[in-house]
């Protein structure tokens, strides 16, 4: 067997295969005598249909899965000893740069169009400037979350239908494309509180409802927060930013609270610790608390100013023709030329800031251990226990519920992919320039989701 590669240009490469008998042969053969022991044919016994029957009718067709798989091994061979960076898969050029003939097997030629990833060296240092947005507290927002406060300690009713300050109990599950109830999807239960609902036609949808009643809701517009939706559906504060689905709404129960007053009763209530004895404090108190609240929100988009400005700094170019042939190759449904066209610099965007933040994971030795993300797993569910009004301090329970997390393929890529942002984000802070800039509610939300 001879491989040899040809440089076409930074971005591009071939590689040509030469094959000989001596290279697929014992394969075939192999191949042959395994497929004859299993083989069942009209007039013979199982294992004993003759060799020469055996290759005459299969012997091409094995022939040529043994020589896919001798290329496909060789390829990846070829392609980790020699430390080639590259991008999606080898593409087989066209069939008119093969040789050989399949009906009389002898030498053999292929040749694969590789795509390189392009070569980047990130710095990161003070001339990059990047922002960071804050949600500005003012006394409106202050003002809405103490009347939330006060309400969980308030006087409730249960009226027959909903009204605008009232709270709904209603139990949520994810809809597929059809509008039925997703098989294996979301579900959770919670409770909206519809006077918060931006909005309008949203909140609308949920006056006048009574217990049993359903209707169809877009969550991102039951409310503007993404922490506060996370909890709402019991999903990550990531999953958030990705879910695109409607949600069928089922009241479970329609309840009003008339807010408790302000005043020490309350206080100890919300602050047993005692941390908290005056208006004046419960300010201070609900005013740190929101900035925690946000502050997921922030780094979300401090990434994502991030991602655009490394990407812009950068400009890594990359083999857009090969890439283009690879997602029309690869995809399980024939994509236009249109389709490929129109959704490209989206993927390539994406993949642009994959590659930079490779490369800053392993310039800076970032590595995310495993007890790390089970300890990471163990705060989310924590806190997921503590909102509903279940506190879990079994650390045993903790423990074993966060490894049946980790267990699942996607949520465990979805908890290292986390970190890892973390840990990115962390070393950007401390070496590049940073500036803060505090932006009004709606101003931040907006922001947040375009």
């Amino acid at each position: 067997m001879n491989i040899e590669k040809t440089v076409i240009d930074d971005l591009n490469a071939e590689i040509s295969i030469n094959l000989q008998p001596a290279d697929y042969q014992p394969r075939v053969e192999k191949a042959l005598k395994d497929y004859r022991k299993k083989v069942q044919m009209p007039g013979f016994r199982a294992g004993q249909v003759p060799a020469s029957l055996v290759k005459q009718r299969f012997g091409k067709s094995i022939l040529a899965e043994e020589v896919n798989n001798l290329l496909q091994d060789s390829i990846y061979k070829y392609i980790t000893e020699n430390k080639l960076e590259i991008l999606g898969s080898p593409i087989p050029a066209k069939e008119d740069q093969e040789f050989g003939d399949w009906e009389n097997p002898g030498d053999f030629r292929f040749k694969y169009q590789l795509g390189l990833a392009p070569s980047i060296d990130v710095t990161l240092d003070k001339s990059l400037k990047v922002n960071y947005y804050k949600v500005d507290i003012n006394d409106e927002l202050i003002n809405r979350q103490i009347k939330d406060l006060a309400r969980r300690y308030g006087k409730m009713s249960s009226p027959d239908v909903s009204v605008e300050d009232c709270l709904l109990y209603a139990d949520f599950a994810e809809l597929d494309e059809a509008g039925n109830v997703k098989e294996g999807g979301i579900k959770s239960s919670t409770n909206v509180g519809i006077e918060y609902i931006k909005d309008q036609a949203t909140k609308s949808s949920l006056i006048g409802l009574k217990v049993g009643d359903m209707v169809t809701v877009d969550p991102h517009k039951l409310t503007e927060n993404h922490q506060s939706l996370a909890e709402m559906l019991g999903i990550s504060h990531h999953a958030v930013h990705h879910l695109d689905s409607q949600f069928q709404l089922t009241v479970s129960d329609v309840k009003h609270i008339a807010p408790h007053e302000l005043n020490e009763e309350l206080f100890t209530k919300l602050y047993a610790d005692g941390s908290v004895t005056t208006e004046e404090q419960l300010r201070e108190k609900v005013t740190a608390d929101l900035e925690t609240m946000f502050a997921r929100d922030s780094d979300f988009l401090f990434k994502r100013e991030f991602a655009l400005a490394i990407t812009e700094k950068l400009n890594p170019q990359l083999p857009d023709d090969f890439l283009k042939k690879y997602i029309a190759i690869s995809n399980d449904k024939p994509l236009t030329e249109e389709i490929i066209e129109s959704e490209y610099p989206i993927y390539a965007a994406q993949l642009r800031w994959d590659l930079i933040q490779g490369k800053i994971i392993n310039k800076n030795e970032l590595r995310v251990t495993a007890d790390e993300a089970l300890e990471h797993v163990k705060g989310l569910l924590k806190s997921r226990y503590a909102s509903y009004g279940l506190p879990l301090d079994d650390n045993e329970l903790l423990t074993a519920l966060a490894k049946e997390t980790l267990a699942k393929k996607e949520e465990a890529k979805n908890i290292y992919d986390f970190i890892y942002d973390e840990k990115i984000l962390a070393l950007v802070k401390e070496n590049c320039t940073v500036e803060v800039k505090a932006l009004p509610f709606d101003e931040f939300v907006h922001k947040v989701q375009h």
